[in-house]
């Protein structure tokens, strides 16, 4: 359709052969037009477009032309190191993640708490993220190809779905956990590439119909961030997680 995003798939200005093929083949996968850059600048190479995917020999990043965002731990690697640590990390208390949980990550974004919890629930866990930006599923799920999680954590599947209608779909009690974080809706110049964020970031919000739909799905409940605590929070049973940081958790227990 004539407002159907453009995106196109390209390489680095001097990429190898083999990441040449990679992206020709990727392109032809995701049936998206491959641009070959012929040593030119971006802008000169794909002319207007909405987003650029970019291969080299570190693997993908996504483009604007103004900014770029690339697969990355980010905070998620302090946290990692806090759960190697032994130390209380919020989400894996809030939630109270044990070995082989099935956690559901219902706003993946960049995947940072995905991650998180891969770790908290072990190799016999499982975390399965949704998120409904097909450009930072594309990211996320590229870019666990070169992440090394190592033996102790558990593999987590992306899904490309809008969270809400997942959740409705989900049969009742089929995840340990549930996340909500649709802060990720309004990224902060803090939160990696801003202008890449905010370009395609799902600018839902929370509110009290989606918290049910994921205590429904919830076993044992359901995690939430929010910048500030709405009126309806008490009648959704979310209570405030002591944090100690800047941003707030929330928890409620399972059932709508």
């Amino acid at each position: 359709m004539e407002n159907d995003p453009k995106y196109v798939v390209t390489t680095s200005r001097r990429a190898g052969s083999d990441v040449l093929a990679l992206a020709r083949d990727k392109a032809a996968e995701w049936n998206l037009p491959y641009v070959d850059r012929a040593g030119v600048s971006l802008v000169d190479a794909v002319g207007d477009v909405d987003a650029v995917f970019i291969f080299d020999l570190d693997g993908m990043s996504l483009s604007t032309g103004e900014s770029s965002l690339r697969f990355s731990l980010g905070t998620a690697a302090l946290r990692l190191q806090s759960i190697s640590r032994g130390e209380p990390e919020t989400l894996m208390r809030a939630a109270n993640l044990q070995p082989g949980d099935n956690v559901l990550d219902a706003t993946l974004g960049l995947g940072h708490d995905s991650l998180v919890a891969a770790r908290a629930v072990g190799s016999t866990g499982s975390i399965t993220g949704v998120e409904s930006s097909w450009p930072l599923y594309m990211l996320f799920k590229e870019g666990l190809l070169h992440y090394e999680a190592g033996d102790e954590s558990s593999t987590v599947q992306p899904v490309f779905d809008d969270s809400r209608r997942f959740l409705e779909s989900a049969e009742e009690s089929s995840f340990d956990v549930v996340i909500l974080d649709p802060m990720f809706a309004n990224p902060k110049r803090s939160d990696g590439s801003f202008e890449v964020l905010r370009k395609f970031a799902n600018p839902s919000s929370l509110d009290a119909a989606w918290v049910e739909m994921a205590r429904r799905v919830a076993k044992r409940c359901v995690v939430v961030k929010s910048e500030r605590e709405a009126s309806w929070f008490s009648s959704e049973g979310l209570e405030r997680v002591s944090s100690g940081g800047r941003v707030n958790w929330y928890w409620a227990p399972a059932g709508s």
